[in-house]
């Protein structure tokens, strides 16, 4: 056998070993692309413990943002404008992107909170915290008790969905995507 038949073979009975074959390997021209936004199944308790941070430089713009916006509208949150007064976070500022106010705001919520981190990135503890109020309804709905209202989420197949401005149709929460 000749090097070239003989690389062939190896590649041919790996492939067959595993399992596969070399068409299998070959992803569909008509698959979905891979969700990566906020999940969760089962039990609300632990939904949120394992989501990526959000912030100014980590997943700025997406629906995932309008979901912690979302939070941060529903426990009454502040932002410190640049002349240093504090405004509320209102329902018309949740539109997906990680802004000054956003991080402001979640500075306040994270401050609030007595959490470790207050710099205005969502991290682990953030996500942590916030799951310690969902509750999961009829109907795939999660509800986030909020200090000042309760806001609902949805929940189905195991994904988040959200509304930007807490209005309109529900949209899959995802990292990349705003709308």
């Amino acid at each position: 056998m000749n090097m070239r038949n003989r690389a062939t073979a190896m590649v041919t009975a790996a492939l067959l070993g595993a399992g596969g074959t070399g068409i299998a390997l070959a992803p569909s021209a008509n698959a979905a692309p891979a969700y990566f936004g906020i999940d969760g199944g089962g039990a609300v308790a632990n939904d949120w413990e394992d989501e990526e941070n959000l912030g100014v430089e980590a997943y700025s713009k997406g629906n995932a943002v309008a979901l912690w916006e979302t939070v941060l509208w529903a426990d009454g949150a502040l932002w410190e404008d640049d002349e240093g007064e504090w405004r509320p976070f209102k329902k018309s500022q949740i539109d997906g992107s990680f802004g000054p106010e956003t991080e402001s705001a979640t500075q306040w919520w994270q401050s609030r909170h007595n959490l470790p981190e207050t710099d205005g990135t969502v991290v682990s503890e953030s996500w942590d915290f916030a799951q310690t109020r969902l509750q999961l309804h009829p109907g795939n709905i999660v509800q986030y008790k909020g200090i000042v209202r309760n806001v609902n989420f949805k929940r189905v197949s195991g994904k988040y969905q959200v509304k930007l401005k807490y209005v309109g149709p529900w949209k899959h929460a995802h990292y990349r995507t705003v709308g």
